[in-house]
């Protein structure tokens, strides 16, 4: 009736009927286009009897995609978190394939620190017996792993701890769950060279740094510690060197210095040369049993062509190195320390064309 009326209005006007008939269509047309959108649902890997989880994608005709994770009581079907996500629903699909899922997308998967991850995990995070979520939003930690929103579990909800949150977030995969000790830990880097270690404890229902290890290559090929302890209430910072571990040794089994062996406590003494003054030189370190520098000289060498002894002192010791191992002479005594049997690797003589090495 409405349309009818309206028409004959038009038309005392003078519209003509084709040109209100046109419109109308082109009007009506736009319709379905703006509502069209593809909504899909994947269900998650089956994690609680309480809850489950959905990934919802909605897109529209423009291809913005709109990705959430769901979490939703089993009960009431309520939805109790809906969290915003960039994830590659192909990919995640492609997984649960290999777990053998089907349709559904795996679940507490964390393979620290550069494999697998899933888009949720679940587990008691906090220590407190209750297990809490981290849902991933997207791929912001180092270089581009994977990155979580965790939420605590608080009676009948899931809060967003921001606390926690932070430790999901830039790092090298997920945190580290010490449920014996109740502590977490990450781990980031930068290339090769530098790596950053953290340990938390649980304070108030925050993650508190306990311990933090910065560890950088120097210009000697070993690692320059900065170590962070927390003592009573403040971080006490101590600064030390250490032998690097090396998994890629030879097919012989050699570690890559100019000579090593290890004495009969266990501790280790490494010859290598490094980059100073514009000159190629050598150096001396002694490591314990933990590979913590405990003397390092880099002043000048004498070496005995004919009794194979490599020497320097370090006022007022006198230290010479060959294959039986270590005489310290002291001030009033001398000491021997005996290299255990096969651990000498390396040969002394490959030292004599170095600047700080005296030969005769």
């Amino acid at each position: 009736m409405t349309s009818n009326i309206l028409s004959k209005g038009l038309f005392k006007r003078g519209f003509r009927a084709t040109t209100i008939m046109t419109s109308a269509l082109v009007f009506m047309s736009t319709l379905p286009a703006l509502a069209q959108t593809s909504n899909q649902h994947y269900q998650i890997q089956d994690f609680s009897d309480d809850y489950y989880a959905v990934i919802q994608t909605s897109a529209d005709e423009d291809s913005e995609e709109n990705t959430s994770i769901n979490i939703i009581d089993a009960k009431t079907k309520q939805t109790l978190i809906s969290q915003p996500t960039d994830i590659d629903i192909e990919y995640e699909l492609s997984n649960s394939e290999a777990y053998q899922l089907g349709n559904k997308v795996s679940a507490n998967i964390a393979n620290r620190h550069y494999g697998e991850h899933s888009v949720l995990i679940y587990d008691d995070f906090n220590f407190d017996n209750k297990k809490d979520l981290a849902l991933q939003d997207g791929r912001y930690g180092c270089y581009g792993g994977p990155s979580y929103q965790v939420y605590l579990k608080q009676g009948s909800r899931f809060v967003l701890s921001e606390g926690f949150t932070e430790l999901a977030q830039g790092y090298c995969g997920f945190f580290g769950i010490d449920k014996d000790s109740k502590t977490l830990n990450t781990m980031t880097k930068s290339g090769a060279a530098w790596h950053q270690f953290k340990e938390f404890k649980v304070i108030n229902n925050k993650p508190v740094a306990v311990r933090i290890i910065e560890e950088e290559y120097n210009s000697r090929s070993l690692l320059s510690i900065t170590e962070s302890k927390r003592v009573n209430g403040k971080m006490k910072v101590e600064n030390y060197e250490m032998l690097p571990q090396y998994d890629d040794q030879n097919a012989a089994g050699t570690l890559p210095y100019i000579y090593t062996l290890i004495v009969d406590n266990g501790k280790k003494l490494v010859i290598d040369s490094q980059y100073k003054d514009g000159s190629e030189q050598l150096y001396y370190a002694f490591a314990n049993k933990e590979d913590r520098i405990e003397l390092l000289y880099e002043g000048q060498f004498d070496y005995d062509k004919t009794t194979k002894t490599l020497s320097f002192t370090n006022r007022p010791v006198l230290y010479k190195i060959n294959n039986q191992g270590i005489t310290v002479k002291l001030p009033n005594q001398i000491v021997l320390l005996k290299s255990q049997p096969n651990s000498v690797q390396g040969n002394l003589d490959e030292v004599t064309h170095f600047k700080n090495v005296r030969v005769r």
